[in-house]
């Protein structure tokens, strides 16, 4: 088949999924103006203004990312519902789908990309470790969880306040470093600053594999997602890591790894869970490019 996509155009997680599906789809992959059988609007915003250039006779994907409810005004669901067929992530997102979208929904999961699958560099880490380091339990977080280019304010579905919250008593029980990546961070950093907990923000590095390996905890403490990606990364990486129970994280970690409060956090790093084999095992099994890629191409082939 004849595929078209639209990504974001940022270089960010929508783009690398546009890149990787390019890389592993059995489909030929052409522009939205080749004739193409299906588009998959990968950037679901952009939808509204591309939907008048989708070809006669080319079926229409969406694919819907996830929904916060609490902006619900902000989606085009009219527009949205004009396609063939709706693309979700998770079981999380199936379900709030399902209140506001018309068209027939088909889960597929995101995949780990491509670009977070390389081997182990023990010198790179070492290296690393010795520059960021100074003996603390090194705990990252990398995300854009702020408002704006700075992220001054908080971005309150990517719970900031909620790692925040975390920190702070964590800190007061044991000597810890926050690894910071992702842009428009200031939120965090004001905060951390505030609290005295000292940090390392690298807002640019390029070595995403070895930042993660150099971790002894990742904490996601998002409100709402789709993904996010550092689930499935920080679980290859083999990484310990805690989650609130959103996106595709409860499909994904084992149930010790998921927490509903910053307490929580707080006593699964104290009491030392490591469901790292488990949850390395899940991704490996089930959510690499070439397991999950050809779900997605069998299903375009289905709208013939």
């Amino acid at each position: 088949m004849r595929v078209a996509l639209k990504g974001q155009g940022a270089g960010w997680v929508i783009d690398n999924i546009v890149n990787d599906y390019k890389k592993f789809s059995r489909h030929e992959i052409v522009g939205l103006n080749d004739n193409p059988d299906v588009f998959w609007c990968v950037n679901l915003f952009s939808f509204p203004q591309v939907i008048h250039r989708i070809p006669y006779g080319c079926k229409s994907c969406i694919q819907l990312h996830h929904i916060n409810e609490k902006q619900i005004e902000e989606y085009n669901f009219n527009s949205f519902n004009q396609a063939d067929r709706c693309m979700v992530p998770n079981k999380i997102t199936e379900e709030q789908a399902s209140r506001f979208i018309k068209i027939p929904i088909v889960r597929i999961p995101y995949w780990l990309l491509s670009s977070m699958t390389s081997a182990r560099d023990e010198n790179k880490i070492s290296s690393l470790t010795s520059q960021i380091s100074d003996g603390e339990i090194l705990i990252g977080s990398f995300v854009k969880d702020g408002n704006g280019k700075r992220g001054d304010s908080p971005k309150l579905i990517k719970g900031p306040d909620i790692l925040i919250e975390t920190l702070e008593k964590l800190s007061s029980k044991m000597k810890i470093k926050v690894v910071l990546g992702g842009h428009a961070r200031k939120y965090v950093i004001n905060n951390l600053e505030k609290l005295g907990i000292p940090y390392v923000y690298l807002e640019k590095y390029n070595d995403i594999t070895t930042l993660y390996d150099c971790l002894d905890w990742y904490l996601s403490t998002s409100r709402v997602e789709g993904g996010p990606q550092s689930i499935l990364e920080a679980s290859y990486r083999n990484v310990k890591i805690l989650s609130t129970k959103v996106g595709i994280a409860p499909e994904i970690l084992h149930t010790d790894c998921l927490c509903n409060t910053s307490d929580d956090f707080v006593n699964k790093i104290m009491n030392g869970i490591d469901q790292r084999e488990y949850n390395r095992g899940i991704v490996v099994e089930q959510f690499l490019p070439e397991r999950i890629i050809p779900i997605i191409d069998d299903f375009f082939q289905s709208f013939r």
